[in-house]
């Protein structure tokens, strides 16, 4: 019996290992197309999520509720992103 590549030794005998890490060179140019498109998209979804209910809160609060309902969830809006933060900074100090 032969020995196996060096490159495939740690492969040899274990199907789960071949899944996780396939063969390079595997994805075609339509699958590279539709994996950027995918990206670009769900980039800009994510972006408007984040920032289209900052954009549209002083129509919608400014008219129903007047300058208090608008500080108020200026205070809210920004209280959460101190929060997310903080989080993400002691997240880091921990590594």
């Amino acid at each position: 019996m032969s020995e196996p590549p060096e490159d495939d030794r740690r492969f040899v005998n274990n199907p789960f290992a071949r899944a996780l890490h396939p063969q390079k060179g595997r994805r075609s140019v339509g699958q590279w197309a539709a994996l950027a498109i995918i990206s670009v998209l769900g980039a800009a979804i994510m972006g408007a999520a984040f920032v289209l209910p900052i954009a549209f809160g002083y129509s919608l609060l400014g008219r129903a509720h007047g300058r208090v309902g608008m500080i108020a969830a200026g205070v809210v809006v920004a209280a959460i992103y101190a929060l997310i933060l903080v989080r993400l900074v002691r997240s880091w100090r921990r590594r």
